[in-house]
């Protein structure tokens, strides 16, 4: 049978309660609300009918798993749905590529319902067409190694991190490096992440000084992160988050590189203690790791720079300007 006869059954008046609406194997749908279907169906009713397929056990859901949810939240006894028998002899494929083309058309599938699609065409076609004909349907870039992230993340991932995942909040390569830890400290990570409403930047950084910080000092990310300091900053019941977030992120930095972060205060102590100019900046190569320092004078016209020029020349603690630990007294 195929997929547009289905369109051309007649939709009968089903009782709902016969209904299995768990999450069957053509389902899609993960980290969603109900709230805007629960309104559309009460203001003018269904106007798309769901899908279901007689099994032996009873009906399983094709199409409108959302729809079957929302009628029964509801409280509706019965509503008009198509119906396919045993006898029409569709594929579970046939079924698969139905509900995702009725998904595809009405609204747009997060990462994780994108997972879930992959996961379920992978039972049924090739990887090579899932990477050249359905990944680019789904809005994905078609790589092999692509394709097997998401298939590990559907695999892997546990529906507490996967709701992480499913609110958008998270850039991709934030999801591809936690993909890497185990449970547990993948949970400790997103779940900061998302308390903290660290942004992109922050994220990768954030996971950078855990992992060294793990390596390090031979402990796992939820024994660092269970440490006082840093459960008192997710905890704070006056949360101001960019804050709570730069402190985090200040202290595992200092924590990962004490030496660069005391280099960092005793240069600055010792650029205070030259009284510059307003206007006249001097800054060192990130983690020392370069061989000049940087001066910036910012000046409005010719007469303003040499004054401030003339001005620098005056200083004499200049000349005691070097590396923090040459001989610079803490």
């Amino acid at each position: 049978m195929y997929i547009h006869k289905i369109m051309e059954t007649a939709p009968r008046q089903i009782a709902l309660g016969t209904v299995d609406d768990s999450p069957g194997p053509f389902c899609m749908s993960f980290g969603f609300t109900l709230d805007p279907l629960i309104r559309s169906i009460r203001e003018v009713g269904l106007i798309n009918p769901p899908i279901l397929k007689s099994e032996p056990e009873g009906l399983t859901i094709v199409c409108g798993y959302r729809r079957i949810l929302a009628l029964k939240e509801l409280k509706v006894e019965t509503a008009p749905c198509r119906v396919i028998f045993d006898h029409d002899r569709i594929l579970p494929l046939e079924c698969l590529l139905l509900n995702l083309h009725d998904n595809l058309a009405t609204r747009s599938l997060n990462n994780v319902e994108k997972g879930m699609v992959l996961s379920r065409l992978d039972a049924w076609i090739s990887r090579k067409e899932m990477v050249q004909r359905y990944m680019p349907l789904l809005g994905l870039r078609s790589h092999e190694i692509n394709l097997r992230f998401f298939l590990e993340m559907e695999r892997d991932f546990g529906a507490k991190v996967k709701m992480f995942v499913a609110e958008g909040k998270l850039s991709m390569q934030t999801v591809k490096m936690v993909s890497e830890m185990d449970a547990a400290s993948r949970y400790a990570v997103l779940k900061l992440i998302s308390e903290l409403k660290l942004n992109i930047n922050q994220q990768s950084k954030f996971i950078d000084y855990l992992v060294d910080l793990a390596f390090i000092e031979n402990r796992s990310i939820p024994q660092i992160l269970e440490a006082e300091a840093f459960t008192a900053i997710g905890s704070d019941t006056q949360p101001n988050r960019p804050q709570q977030a730069k402190a985090m992120l200040s202290k595992l930095r200092t924590r990962r590189n004490p030496s660069i972060v005391n280099a960092e205060k005793q240069f600055n102590r010792m650029v205070s203690d030259l009284n510059l100019q307003d206007g006249i900046q001097i800054s060192a190569p990130p983690f020392f790791e370069g061989e000049n320092y940087k001066l910036e004078i910012f000046f409005k016209e010719g007469q303003d720079l040499k004054s401030k020029i003339e001005g620098l020349n005056r200083i004499g603690g200049l000349a005691e300007l070097r590396y923090p630990w040459k001989g610079i007294p803490k």
